[in-house]
């Protein structure tokens, strides 16, 4: 008896290795077939960027990793088999039979479960088809309990003998001692040298927050700028997050720090005068925290002690995009899935799969020994950024909705940053600033603040296009996406407020007057009493502790456009044409893989660019119409009214020729003909 059951048992495992090895294939065959279009412009970059070897290990790794957790599965399928076998005394044929069996529940069970906790899946939407939400619910519930009894029935016969029982009692006990959660740490922050906090959260509009007036529910949010000094005019000099951010760590216009475009390589700054490299100096910790780096390329260089990030390279945009499969989603937002699945875990750039809780853990188990010094954390949140969707949730045709739920949800990522942050006391001596790099262009009327009928100039021309002929209708008033715009003030507006904890006296109120991201870093500074060199920005410390009650300057702002190719300058930009257009002038770093814009390109980026001009309740911004001149567009912020015209009564009674030699002054030779 003992023969006829040990013998053919063998049989098992070819079973589950044949059944296995069609599952890997079934869902390779599926992926392709779901990501065609992907893959083909994938294709499409390959043959343009040239790849280089340093590339291959991860990729290496990553499919070594997807054959592990698929072996580990049959095996987890077949000591249970065998377990419940040996319990029940079956024979081996019977044994065989349990084992598919079970492996096919299992594997049932992970698509359901992929179904409920990633709907976002190409394979959740498939196995949608065949099983609608509720009844998937219904029978994941059922089928996972069946499971867990069977497991449990298993363990009961290992746990018979008692040698096992002994080891499993002192491992569970090892692991339970080394997972305590360590009492708090007090800050060494103190009132004249508190921790300082920046916030920042991608693409946020301020017209979308219940404080500024919508109906959005944003708590969170709310209560922060309810107890803060809050600066409801303040702009982005550039609406791309790493130039903004560059902006915010210097002080400096983009065309100073010569960072004034994603992926920029060259760094012509001075990097012991960035905001954290100052206050490192002055004797604090500093920590640079993000969910997403793919077109931003911050790192210890700028001044960091630490960074808490995705990996940076080019397999971020590959791995991070690619890896969409039943079981590894279910394993990339579990500690284990941090170091297995790391371009996927935390990386809000792989959308399908992120989970905002996963970033708060992630930056969490790093911040534990952040308490030997005074921090300074800086923190960028990109939940709020296009696609606007995340792990669980609900896809809705109008972007406006997604968006919308996205800044609920990181509303949520915000609250449970603050908690813990107050938890473990960093926040009684801190000075807390909340902002948006940019703000976003919803294709909305009014996302460009210039409206047909306000146009002021000859009634008999047609109003200036801002836009190429598209099949779209495309209003005047209308703009998308960010950077893309210089009159799209809804890309350009940005979240800016400050709070005070056992500091300085504050007065909590709403500052108007234009302020921008280059204030952040003299004012931090000044709150601390400690030099600023080379700053463009205006210290706003007095403004915030109440010794100024308005913004009485009225100075000059410029901002600027990133990389505009054709193919973006539209509300409804496709995807395929900004990558044909854009790849040319992307090159891979063969060391650290990673992607920047190619030197020699630069001319050909800056001739794209728009420039504006804030003065006062004046706009004036120019736009590229060819190489030799730029139309200028005059805008009264006040009334709406605008024109193309500099010689109408309207564009007379403006500053204009103040602004328009501000610009050339400023921008130089980026700028070409002007009627001056």
């Amino acid at each position: 008896m003992s023969n006829n059951q040990t013998h053919p048992k063998s049989w098992l495992f070819i079973y589950l290795i044949t059944l296995t090895i069609f599952f890997i294939l079934l869902q390779i065959s599926f992926f392709i077939q779901a990501n065609h279009l992907y893959l083909g412009v994938f294709k499409i970059v390959t043959y343009h960027l040239k790849i280089p070897a340093s590339v291959y290990p991860g990729i290496a790794y990553f499919l070594l990793m997807q054959l592990v957790i698929h072996l580990t599965y049959l095996l987890f399928i077949a000591g249970l088999t065998i377990s419940i076998s040996q319990t029940l005394k079956k024979s081996s044929s019977q044994t065989e039979k349990i084992g598919v069996t079970l492996w096919l529940l299992g594997i049932i069970i992970i698509l359901l479960a992929n179904q409920y906790f990633y709907p976002n899946s190409k394979f959740a939407v498939l196995t949608a088809i065949f099983f609608p939400k509720i009844l998937a619910k219904i029978i994941l519930i059922i089928l996972s309990t069946l499971f867990m009894a069977m497991i449990a029935f298993a363990i009961y016969g290992i746990f018979k003998n008692k040698y096992f029982l002994i080891t499993t009692t002192i491992f569970i006990t090892l692991i339970s001692i080394m997972t305590l959660k360590h009492p708090a740490t007090p800050s060494a922050a103190t009132a004249t040298k508190p921790n300082i906090i920046i916030i920042g959260v991608d693409a946020v509009r301020p017209d979308y927050l219940g404080f500024f007036g919508s109906e959005n529910h944003t708590p969170y949010f709310d209560d922060f700028f309810n107890h803060a000094t809050v600066f409801s005019e303040s702009l982005t000099p550039l609406a791309r997050t790493y130039p903004a951010w560059i902006s915010i760590l210097t002080g400096q216009y983009p065309k100073k720090n010569g960072i004034r475009l994603d992926l920029a390589e060259q760094i012509h700054f001075d990097l012991q005068q960035t905001l954290p490299a100052i206050l490192q100096h002055a004797g604090y910790q500093t920590i640079y925290a993000t969910d997403e780096t793919r077109f931003s390329n911050i790192d210890q260089r700028f001044g960091f002690d630490k960074t808490i990030t995705p990996p940076i390279g080019f397999n971020d945009f590959l791995l991070g995009s690619l890896n969409d499969f039943p079981l590894s989603n279910l394993i990339i937002n579990t500690p284990l899935g941090r170091y297995l699945f790391p371009y996927n875990y935390a990386n809000r750039a792989a959308y399908i799969t992120y989970h905002p809780q996963t970033f708060l853990n992630f930056m969490q188990s790093e911040l534990i020994n952040a308490h030997s010094k005074p921090i300074f954390l800086a923190v960028h949140f990109c939940l709020s950024h296009y696609p606007y969707i995340w792990s669980d949730s609900a896809s809705d045709t109008r972007p406006q909705e997604n968006y919308r739920q996205a800044l609920q949800q990181v509303d949520q990522q915000l609250h449970g940053l603050l908690q813990y942050l107050k938890q473990d006391k960093l926040l009684e001596h801190s000075v807390i600033v909340i902002l948006s790099d940019h703000g976003e262009a919803l294709e909305q009327a009014g996302d460009r603040i210039t409206d047909a009928e306000l146009y002021v100039g000859n009634p008999k021309k047609p109003i200036p296009r801002f836009y190429p002929q598209s099949e779209y209708k495309e209003h005047v008033n209308q703009s998308g996406g960010h950077g893309t715009d210089i009159l799209g003030l809804t890309q350009y507006h940005t979240l800016l407020a400050f709070q005070l904890n056992g500091t300085q006296n504050q007065s909590i109120r709403i500052i108007s007057g234009n302020t921008s991201l280059l204030d952040i870093k003299p004012t931090l500074l000044n709150l601390l009493n400690l030099p600023d060199q080379n700053s463009d920005g205006r210290s706003l410390s007095n403004l915030i502790t109440g010794k100024q009650r308005l913004i009485t300057s009225q100075t000059d702002f410029f901002t600027e456009t990133d990389f505009t190719p054709e193919a973006i300058r539209s509300v409804y930009p496709e995807t395929r044409k900004v990558v044909f257009e854009g790849i040319e002038y992307i090159q891979i770093n063969p060391l650290t893989t990673r992607l920047s814009i190619r030197p020699h390109m630069a001319d050909l980026i800056l001739s794209s660019k728009q420039y504006a001009d804030f003065y006062g309740s004046w706009v004036m911004a120019l736009y590229p119409q060819n190489k030799h001149w730029m139309m200028p567009v005059l805008v009264n912020l006040e009334s709406g009214e605008w024109t193309t015209d500099l010689n109408t009564a309207f564009a007379k009674q403006a500053p204009t020729q103040h602004m328009l030699q501000a610009l050339k002054n400023f921008y130089g030779n980026d700028i070409s003909s002007l009627p001056l």
